[in-house]
């Protein structure tokens, strides 16, 4: 049977996200531009600018303040808002970010030892687990570096029992990735959802003293970011919460899915 393609409903959804990507910009290259920052710090800017796009897309992001301020100042109603915002994880989660650590540094070393040769390196771990000392990170980023340059070439070389796949492909950039081969969350429950929103509000008596004159606290909290140590929302929970913070939001990092629980 031959599928009708609605050409009108693929433009809408084409020029819908494009006009997305026009907003969401709007939000966050402002605060972008006005600092250097840090690869992490970049991206925490455009996960709150996801969330802000969410909820009102009037809210501007004025401000990326250090300690003891909120993570970010939001601009809304002509009023300046605190914001913290923070990833709920697992207990294991340093496991997770030991190999992504290890993979950042080998990426930048893979830059220098071969300049002008472009890579996307997907690479997959021994039962997602690598205890390296640090002593050993530049031997073990060495290895890899030359490894996702062999395979790249396709050249043939032996794999390390710590890891058991490399995909390589041409890329507009050096990256890596990490492939978790157990990549599946837990669901999030109630009670770790309130451990982590009472370990931010001990946060708001510090913000307070702050030279930032704010009229509200607002903590969003981050989950769903496809690796083992975030957390998936379960449907079938009321995450709803009483907080010191004014409001409490609870989003999902890959949709961008935003529920406001206090």
């Amino acid at each position: 049977m031959k599928i009708q393609i609605n050409k009108g409903e693929i433009k809408r959804i084409i020029e819908s996200f494009k006009k997305e990507n026009e907003d969401l910009g709007k939000i966050i290259y402002p605060i972008l531009e006005k600092y250097e920052l840090e690869k992490k710090e970049v991206l925490e800017i455009c996960q709150i600018g996801k969330f802000v796009h969410k909820i009102d897309t009037n809210i501007r992001i004025t401000d990326k303040p250090k300690p003891p301020s909120p993570d970010f100042i939001i601009e809304y109603k002509n009023e300046l808002i605190g914001l913290e915002h923070t990833q709920v994880l697992t207990e294991d989660a340093s496991r997770y970010f030991k190999i992504k650590t290890l993979l950042a540094y080998a990426e930048k070393e893979f830059e220098k030892k071969y300049p002008n040769t472009n890579v996307y390196a997907q690479i997959s771990i021994q039962n997602d687990e690598l205890n390296y000392k640090q002593s050993e990170k530049a031997q073990l980023a060495e290895e890899i570096v030359d490894m996702v340059h062999s395979k790249l070439q396709e050249m043939e070389f032996d794999l390390p029992e710590y890891i058991t796949q490399i995909k390589t492909s041409k890329h507009s950039k050096v990256s890596f990735s990490y492939k978790e081969e157990n990549w599946q969350a837990g669901y999030l429950s109630k009670e770790r959802l309130q451990e982590e929103v009472l370990k931010k509000e001990t946060k708001i008596s510090k913000y307070k003293t702050s030279e930032k004159k704010l009229s509200e606290y607002w903590l969003v909290l981050l989950i769903g970011s496809l690796s083992s140590v975030s957390y998936e929302l379960n449907e079938s929970v009321d995450y709803t919460i009483k907080s010191e913070f004014e409001r409490v939001y609870l989003m999902l990092d890959f949709d961008a899915k935003v529920i406001r629980i206090a």
